[in-house]
């Protein structure tokens, strides 16, 4: 039911979306917890987390207090505050040649 049906529907059980699915959590996880390329994991972890409700849709209780919502503003967050640094490997990996010509993989 909802807007988005159709596509999730027409995707659902395929093995490459369970594969894309399942390597990208893995990939934002990583990074969240190590610290390391916050900006791309908030990034993309909100706009997987954002199509997680979008297939919900019309949820059973509030549409705006949904756990992917709130995960969503959590995960955009931490990138802000720099959690990486303290927490992780975020300040070791910022000074890397690599961060430092580009640093949208801080």
């Amino acid at each position: 039911t909802g807007p988005f049906a159709g596509f999730y529907n027409d995707i659902a059980g395929a093995a490459w979306a369970d594969w894309l699915f399942m390597l990208g959590l893995a990939a934002i996880g990583g990074a969240l917890i190590l610290g390391i390329g916050m900006r791309i994991a908030a990034v993309t972890g909100a706009a997987l987390l954002v199509m997680m409700w979008t297939a919900v849709l019309p949820p059973d209780n509030n549409p705006f207090m949904d756990d992917h919502l709130i995960y969503a503003i959590l995960i955009v967050g931490l990138a802000l505050v720099s959690a990486g640094d303290t927490l992780g490997l975020g300040r070791w990996w910022g000074e890397t040649r690599l961060v430092k010509r580009l640093p949208v993989l801080k």
